[in-house]
């Protein structure tokens, strides 16, 4: 069970760390270069350096702290919204009755969610696009929501399909299974559950994941 665990986490090391990720940062440096742009050049080299050391230092541990769960997204979006410059917005709520400082999350447990609202559930989107990541406490339990105001996951599916017929999320995969082996293994009783926003008119208005985690010190 525990080489079961290790390699769950490698794979979401994998997933949080993929090839398009890289490209895509890369590029964005390039064209601050190109247009002479040192300053912003510097400040996003900077952040995608952060997260990168960040992401191999969480590789090492079983669970962090909320705080840095939240300083870790936090890196990650502000890189992805130099992409989408002024359509994206994103705002990470942490409810005050919470202690970020001391209470323990497992690693590798949200970025792949939150990466799958950017890049699957915004990127087709027109207009404004905003992901909301709130943390609350919920008696003896932590709840996570990641909100995007995207296509949806159906639409997205669609697209993907056009794409490539063999698509699916591996980042999501991964970790479903991580959690499925931190439940087994730990008696934990982690949960994840996915909402399909829709408004009066039962048009698709974004998608919510909502994770229950028992606290933990």
């Amino acid at each position: 069970m525990e080489k079961n665990l290790n390699q769950s986490k490698l794979k979401a090391i994998k997933s949080q760390m993929n090839p398009h990720f890289f490209y895509n940062a890369l590029n964005t440096i390039q064209s601050y270069i190109l247009s002479n742009d040192k300053k912003q050049a510097v400040n996003y080299l900077s952040k995608f350096s952060n997260l990168t050391r960040t992401i191999l230092e969480m590789s090492e541990k079983e669970t962090i702290s909320i705080a840095e769960e939240v300083k870790t997204l936090g890196l990650y979006l502000d890189i992805e919204k130099a992409r989408f410059e002024e359509d994206f917005e994103y705002q990470i709520l942490v409810d005050k009755k919470i202690d970020a400082e001391n209470i323990k999350i497992p690693t590798m447990l949200l970025q792949p969610y939150v990466e799958n609202a950017v890049k699957h559930g915004l990127l087709h989107k027109q207009g404004k696009k905003l992901v909301t990541i709130h943390f609350q406490k919920i008696d003896k339990h932590i709840r996570i929501s990641v909100d995007d105001n995207g296509i949806g996951r159906q639409k997205s599916a669609e697209l993907n399909a056009i794409k490539n017929k063999n698509h699916q999320s591996f980042a999501s995969e991964a970790t479903q299974n991580r959690v499925n082996l931190l439940n087994q293994y730990n008696q934990k009783n982690i949960s994840i559950q996915f909402i399909d926003k829709t408004n009066l008119s039962q048009q698709t208005i974004g998608t919510t994941v909502v994770f229950e985690i028992p606290i933990t010190y």
